[in-house]
């Protein structure tokens, strides 16, 4: 099968060749990779996505500074700290004290003239009639760009006693993404397989707010945006990356309509087994392997038991795509390369 045919039969529910299995996030780190991890990851037959990217002039893209440091759209400062993404430093909006301050900010326009990229329709169409992947087109996220602009504390704050200044800074930046996505998508939609986001919604032991604030203050905003897109075009999937324990979220995110959950790590709790028995039939399953204990500690013994134990509990009826999230260099080359060739082997469907 092609990766494309394997990723949308596994999608649907169905079984295909063998369990898709996903390249994992190589963490940027000052400490080099060993030579047999890397060599591994640029031979080793991988699936993916086909990502439509640059077709936007997104307020999101990062722009380097001479000193080194990253600036958006949206003004927010981004320093890399030596490991992982750069973090975000300066909080143009940490100062607003009223709905009449965020009123006031100079939010990026999603109908400026120039936002969708020349040429967006006919570039989507090549990649998508080239059959090999699926296509997939990024949405900003609200969760963190709310972070980034008021700065952590300040959200958590605004949520509880700062609602007005909360419901003024969260439609604005779903307005930009909901527009500028949709415009997107009026150019390249039909060529288009997923829409992805990345909203980390929770810390490794619970949400960052309780389920009933969730409700109120973040799924409609995830309802309205999903459901627009699923309107308009109803044969898009949406995939959902979010970090942490948030198995109380999962409820809502399906009614959301999300399609396709990532990472669902052992770290955070997220149970495989109540994730399959409860919501199997309504979600794909991304991630699954124990990056934080297994891999860069465990024996190849141990690797290859939980590898196994994984793919047993998720794998059966599709629904899963395999995948390590993360690496960096503290993981032995051998739980690296034994973890994909084993789920390669052991994960297939038919003989």
């Amino acid at each position: 099968m092609t990766s494309r045919e394997r990723l949308r039969l596994s999608m649907e529910h169905r079984e295909p060749d063998r369990l898709p299995l996903f390249h994992p996030n190589v963490i940027d780190t000052r400490e080099p990779y060993d030579n047999r991890v890397q060599d591994f990851l640029k031979t080793f037959s991988f699936d993916q996505f086909a990502g439509l990217g640059g077709l936007t002039g997104s307020p999101d893209r990062k722009q380097t500074l001479p000193d080194q440091t990253f600036l958006d759209g949206y003004g927010c400062r981004f320093k890399y700290m030596g490991v992982g993404m750069p973090y975000c430093i300066h909080f143009p909006l940490s100062g607003a004290q009223s709905v009449a301050d965020v009123e006031a900010f100079d939010w990026p326009d999603p109908e400026a003239p120039g936002m969708v990229t020349e040429g967006a329709r006919e570039r989507a169409r090549v990649v998508y009639e080239r059959g090999e992947h699926l296509t997939a087109v990024g949405v900003g996220q609200l969760f963190h760009r709310y972070h980034y602009l008021r700065g952590f504390e300040e959200w958590m704050i605004d949520m509880k006693l700062n609602c007005g200044i909360h419901d003024a800074v969260a439609d604005h930046i779903h307005h930009i993404n909901v527009t500028l996505l949709m415009r997107v998508l009026e150019e390249v939609g039909d060529y288009t397989d997923l829409v992805t986001v990345a909203d980390d919604f929770g810390t490794s032991t619970a949400p960052y707010m309780s389920p009933a604030d969730f409700r109120i203050l973040i799924k409609p905003y995830y309802k309205d945006l999903i459901g627009r897109i699923k309107t308009r075009f109803p044969h898009i999937k949406f995939y959902m990356h979010s970090h942490g324990q948030i198995m109380d979220l999962v409820p809502d995110l399906v009614e959301c309509g999300v399609d396709i959950l990532n990472p669902i790590l052992p770290l955070d709790n997220m149970d495989p087994v109540r994730l399959k028995t409860a919501y199997g039939n309504d979600l794909c399953f991304h991630g699954g392997i124990d990056i934080e204990h297994i891999l860069p500690f465990g024996t190849l013994a141990e690797v290859k038991d939980h590898v196994k134990r994984v793919i047993d509990i998720l794998a059966p009826g599709g629904g899963f795509w395999f995948k390590a999230q993360a690496i960096s260099p503290i993981i032995p080359p051998e739980n690296i390369i034994t973890t994909y060739e084993l789920a390669r082997e052991y994960g297939r469907y038919t003989s």
